[in-house]
This record gives C-alpha cells, structure tokens and sequence, in this order.
C-alpha cells in the first residue's frame, strides 16, 4: 500500500481500497515507481527528498494524468489524511490574493496562532525571504510542482529546523486556481519533528 493512504486514486479513476483489487495495487505500484524515477527529472524534486514528500508528487502527478494541472476540486484531504498536521492548501490566481483555505495544526505552532483565512503575502515576509516569493511566483506561473529544502527558526522552539516543502499547483491549463502545499520538518541532527 502507499505510504500514508487508506485508498488509491489513480489518474481519472475513482478511489480504491488497494486491499481489495491486487491488480490495481501492482499497476499502481508500476505507475509510483514510473513517477519517481522521471521525478528527479521532470518537476525539480530530487531522488533525496523525503519519503513525504515524494508521496505528495506522486498523488499529484496521480490526479494530473495526461492533463497540464489536475482539476482544483480533485484535491481530497482523505486521501492523504495522515499527513493533515503539515498540510496547507491556498487559493487564489496571484500572489497577492492567495488564501490559506486549510492549514495543519503544525502551522498554528509555528506561526503561535491560527493562519487559516489569512493571505499568505500577511504571514510570510517576502521582504527577506525573497526565495519563497520564487517559489509561490514560479508555482502560480509556470504551473509547476515546486520543491524547496531551506532553514528556518521555529517561534516556540527557538532553534533553527530544517524543513522541505514542495508546492502543488491545481486548476486549469489556463490558470492555478488552487495550491496544495506540504512540508517536512526536521530537528538540527536530521530526524523528522512530526511522523
């Protein structure tokens, strides 16, 4: 079974228990081992990203299928809802009018209150952090999965972590309607702060 799924979507198909239908488990397989050995190539996420990380390309590349974006309603929080605590999700077209929709409880620690309902261009400063400006810009033009692996410092902890996030554009081939975004974060000797 995949890692951190109760049921398998695959491209343009409904949601299966893979439990039940063996030959959907080995196509599906076959399909995530595909995805990840042209990942590294195609969108930018490396072969070293994290296991987490790597899931949530493939569930993307999953509701993608032949079309440019997945369709922004596919999104299904059930579908990978062992990872909800670091999982966020805006809408919006440009920078200036995405919404954080839903946001883990990690963000509401990380922030010291809760974000949802606010614009991300309110919580993050651009200002000096000029490469998630990159990123968000990069994901909502080129209609790209976006990976980052950076530092930061964690408010209630007061140490620096290291964390990667990959950014997950959903809407039409016209325009980003929807981002789903995901991170992984990791203590100062490299072993992962949320499971």
């Amino acid at each position: 079974m995949v890692p951190g799924a109760g049921l398998l979507r695959l491209a343009g198909e409904p949601a299966r228990d893979p439990r039940r239908d063996q030959g959907t488990l080995r196509t599906a397989w076959f399909r995530l081992e595909w995805c990840r050995a042209v990942t590294a190539v195609s969108d930018g996420v490396p072969d070293t990203a994290c296991a987490e990380v790597r899931f949530f390309f493939d569930y993307w590349l999953g509701l993608k299928g032949k079309d440019h974006l997945p369709a922004a309603d596919h999104v299904d929080p059930l579908d990978f809802f062992s990872h909800l605590s670091r999982v966020f999700i805006v809408e919006g077209r440009d920078l200036d009018s995405l919404i954080i929709r839903v946001a883990g409880t990690v963000y509401r620690d990380l922030y010291g209150f809760e974000i949802t309902g606010r614009r991300v261009v309110e919580l993050i400063p651009f200002g000096n952090r000029r490469d998630l400006l990159v990123d968000y810009t990069r994901c909502i033009r080129d209609r790209v999965p976006v990976f980052h692996a950076g530092r930061m410092t964690w408010r209630d902890r007061g140490s620096q972590v290291s964390y990667e996030r990959i950014l997950l554009p959903f809407g039409s081939d016209n325009a980003v309607e929807k981002i789903l975004g995901f991170a992984q974060f990791f203590d100062s000797e490299g072993n992962k702060l949320f499971k």
